[in-house]
């Protein structure tokens, strides 16, 4: 059964032109348990009664009292402009928690592929993971700047993950000219699956059949990744999936 959430924005943040970050704290029940990867459902009021929008939790599982989304606004879009018009101390209702994807627990090597707000679910999973396990993240945008969140990756490769490297694939660049000479080799041009390709030539991408791979974004995106994987001998009970 699912729980009624009775939360307060605390703030939000811009990432870039359409996607912000929302920092929700709990007023009733105070305290959230849910695993990485699980989302909690948005009650948008509308003339014909509340309608439901679902949304990934993007935040740390062991911060009990609040927890952050990750929302890409579209124009016109009943749940973006309500969000969008959100004041904060505004009160907000949610359900929760549902959803059934999550990292399995074993000593897989995860590689992750998402695209867009695709990385929330990821973000949680990355920042709830206290395993010294090797994690991978391919992540595709459209452009340069579209991207986010890169000081926080950086971070985490460089420091608090050792284990952690990520790629983040621009399908709309045309080269790599803008990015500063000490950040382009986080980036690749191409779409994810292309990006993947290149970097399985390393000696780290070795043995691809024993790996996990887990997809999150939009559902012709996520279908289509599924579909290269299974043409790349990549067993069907290996590949999780979220779309949206």
């Amino acid at each position: 059964m699912l729980l009624v959430y009775k939360t307060i924005l605390s703030h939000k943040s811009q990432l870039n032109s359409s996607t912000y970050l929302y920092y929700f704290d709990l007023l009733e029940p105070k305290k959230i348990i849910f695993k990485p990867g699980q989302y909690v459902i948005l009650k948008v009021p509308s003339d014909k009664g509340p309608v439901s929008r679902l949304y990934s939790i993007a935040s740390s599982n062991t911060i009990k009292d609040s927890f952050e989304l990750i929302i890409e606004l579209i124009p016109g879009g009943l749940a973006s402009n309500f969000l969008f018009s959100l004041e904060e101390k505004s009160e907000v209702i949610f359900q929760g928690m549902a959803g059934m994807f999550g990292l399995r627990e074993n000593d897989s090597t995860k590689i992750f592929m998402v695209t867009g707000t695709g990385i929330a679910p990821v973000r949680s999973m990355l920042i709830s993971n206290i395993k010294n396990q090797k994690l991978i993240l391919f992540w595709g945008l459209k452009n340069y700047q579209d991207v986010y969140l890169l000081n926080e990756l950086k971070q985490w490769s460089n420091g608090a993950m050792k284990q952690f490297s990520f790629k983040i694939c621009l399908s709309r660049e045309q080269n790599l000219d803008m990015i500063p000479e000490s950040d382009r080799k986080y980036f690749q041009l191409g779409h994810i699956d292309s990006c993947f390709l290149k970097q399985s030539n390393n000696e780290t991408m070795k043995q691809l059949n024993e790996f996990e791979f887990y997809l999150c974004g939009g559902r012709q995106v996520v279908e289509s990744l599924r579909e290269f994987l299974l043409s790349k001998n990549i067993p069907l009970e290996n590949i999780i999936l979220e779309k949206f």
